[in-house]
């Protein structure tokens, strides 16, 4: 109950930083899934996404390439980097950055500003494909539209 109750407060924060967000949350949606929350495109944000509590990991999906875990969600640490990077992605604030290798996903990284136009990984995802030393192309996702916020919640 304790993860359950870390997915709870993930939700809760992002309800209280963006109060115009629309989350759909399932508890206990798939036997592999203790509990998943959906957040579709709305009026602030340009694309949908989800992430997940699996076990003591909670996931976050993006895009069709994203997908990276952070464990344990035990601690308040951990579950407090996750806020941080759903909370970037919704206000735009984070990027994924998608490589592609003939038009296919190898590698997609979550990644955060750093100063004079700069950006720092904060987590990676990739595939076997991600070793072929071929030319990739790269594909930005990133909310130019700020998150939603309460006055779109009331309109």
């Amino acid at each position: 109950m304790a993860k359950t109750a870390q997915f709870n407060r993930v939700v809760t924060e992002l309800q209280e930083r963006f109060p115009g967000l629309r989350i759909r949350v399932d508890v206990e949606p798939h036997p592999a899934l203790d509990a998943e929350a959906n957040i579709p495109p709305q009026p602030g944000l340009e694309f949908g996404f989800s992430f997940s509590l699996q076990g003591d990991e909670l996931h976050l999906n993006v895009g069709g390439s994203f997908w990276v875990e952070w464990f344990p969600c035990g601690d308040d640490k951990i579950t407090d980097e996750f806020i941080d990077a759903v909370s970037g992605v919704i206000s735009g604030r984070y990027r994924i950055v998608e490589y592609l290798l003939g038009g296919e996903p190898v590698k997609a990284q979550l990644q955060r500003p750093l100063e004079a136009g700069r950006w720092r990984s904060v987590a990676t995802w990739s595939n076997l494909g991600a070793f072929i030393p071929w030319r990739r192309r790269q594909n930005i996702i990133q909310n130019k539209a700020g998150g939603p916020s309460s006055v779109e919640a009331g309109a």
